[in-house]
């Protein structure tokens, strides 16, 4: 299942990966099957997360990451072994509701964690994931585990029947893709992407800044000559990576007069991360801004979700005393407001790096407007080994969920172009400077999930609990 979301092109891995389990488990009481599951979990994580360890952060905190990070992989294996219990309670072919409805769990709240979810190793199938549009990720890891148990039931019992049926859970979701998938229509949107490379440890270093500029300053001119040679108009916008500038761009001086000044000389808005303050009470915010031509400064995005014991102690707006914890996490405050860009002819909403795994976010955007999802991130942290690639897919479903295209902007990479359907479009190498010019295809599909949500992962709790509920019953009857 781990090499399943490593970037070695195995997501097929994930179509039988759990039937092993399930004959590990068969006929065992339940504590054998918690046990089991723990220990499925926690390797499952261990090899899909190894490369946590390569982060490019100071030792000290190193150290506490990696005591933390085994917390998590045994908080994951929490998991399985209670949907294995949970499945010996109410049938093995309950366990596609089980494992949704609890992955729907993990990664609610400020310490939601929903990384691992096993939905994203289809992401690079188009012709699976467009059943996301029905019900979102959580019905992507349904269709995988339903199809592990319809394979157990077919090797146990070598039955005509079990095999008709694996067959059809199988080839319903292609059925389904190839009746959805549509050529680009009229309506386009074009963007510019800007990957500056820069490397993170030294971004925020006196003598990089002025290199950091030049790069972001003379991609950005490249980009939109490019644009102007090709379809012979200007990039509608310009996206610039997460924390692209290392100053506080609202605030007035050279670095600021520097991006309007081009975005004026250029007449093409540039959107780009920047830190953002509030002067009123010396809030800090990881935040980002868009820069009319004309206009200066007018609309900022601040971050709502941020990434625990990395910008902020979780709760600590809530308990004073975890303020005066220090782990050497930023000290960021989390915004509120979802906003929705607009610029001449199209709108859009900010993800601001991992903000593109929380599916509600994006779900709230597009509802209140958003016709592109754009996703800024500084992924340099993550090294060459699978991170950047993991973070990367999960931004695909989002596309396909809300039927909106995507257009990501990596400082280190990946940057990509992603339209409605998931289907990636173009894409940067990882730790190389360039730019993506592209014409994306801009028609909204009104999505069943983007009308109502999160009913579906809702629905496997409830009827899990309901199952549960009646087992009891019936037991106690006994």
């Amino acid at each position: 299942m781990s090499l399943s979301f490593h970037p070695l092109g195995l997501y097929f891995f994930a179509w039988f990966a759990i039937v092993p389990l399930l004959f590990a488990v068969e006929n065992t009481k339940a504590s054998t099957r918690f046990k089991a599951g723990l220990l499925f979990g926690f390797l499952f994580s261990l090899l899909s997360l190894f490369w946590i360890v390569f982060l490019q952060i100071p030792t000290t905190v190193k150290i506490l990451m990696i005591v933390g990070m085994f917390i998590l992989f045994l908080y994951i294996g929490v998991y399985f072994g209670t949907a294995l219990i949970i499945a010996r309670q109410i049938g093995i072919w309950f366990l596609p509701f089980v494992i949704a409805g609890l992955e729907y769990i993990k990664g609610l709240g400020e310490l939601g964690f929903p990384w691992l979810s096993l939905g994203y190793t289809q992401a690079r199938y188009p012709l699976v994931i467009q059943q996301a549009s029905l019900y979102g990720i959580f019905g992507i890891t349904f269709w995988l585990i339903l199809l592990n148990v319809a394979l157990y039931k077919t090797i146990m019992t070598r039955t005509r029947k079990y095999v008709i049926i694996t067959v059809l859970i199988f080839v319903l979701p292609f059925i389904y893709s190839t009746s959805r998938l549509k050529q680009p229509s009229e309506k386009y949107i074009s963007i510019g992407i800007v990957q500056p490379n820069i490397d993170p440890n030294l971004k925020f270093d006196r003598k990089m800044k002025n290199e950091t500029f030049r790069r972001l300053l003379s991609l950005s001119i490249a980009c939109a000559e490019h644009a102007l040679e090709q379809t012979g108009n200007l990039p509608e916008l310009i996206i610039w990576p997460e924390t692209a500038t290392p100053v506080f761009l609202k605030s007035p001086g050279t670095y600021r007069d520097l991006v309007v000044e081009l975005s004026n000389r250029m007449n093409v808005p540039i959107f780009s991360g920047t830190p953002l303050i509030d002067r009123t009470n010396y809030e800090l915010y990881n935040g980002a801004v868009l820069i009319e031509p004309g206009k200066d400064i007018e609309q900022e995005y601040k971050k709502i979700h941020l990434v625990p014991f990395g910008e902020h102690v979780p709760f600590d707006r809530y308990v004073p005393l975890f303020r005066k914890i220090d782990l050497g996490e930023g000290d960021y405050a989390p915004g509120n407001d979802y906003t929705v860009f607009h610029v001449d002819n199209f709108t859009f909403s900010c993800l601001i790096c991992f903000e593109s795994i929380f599916p509600e976010l994006s779900h709230t955007f597009v509802n209140n407007g958003a016709e592109l999802l754009v996703n800024i991130t500084n992924d340099g942290w993550f090294g060459k080994i699978s991170g950047p690639q993991q973070h990367n897919d999960m931004a695909i479903l989002r596309t396909v969920e809300n039927g909106v295209p995507l257009a990501r902007s990596a400082n280190n990479g990946i940057s990509m172009v992603v339209d409605q359907y998931g289907r990636v479009l173009k894409e940067t190498h990882l730790f190389e400077e360039g730019f993506i010019s592209y014409r994306i295809p801009a028609d909204r599909d009104i999505t069943i999930y983007r009308r109502f949500g999160y009913l579906y992962p809702l629905a496997c709790l409830v009827l899990v609990a309901l199952l549960l509920a009646r087992e009891q019953f019936m037991h106690y009857r006994k």
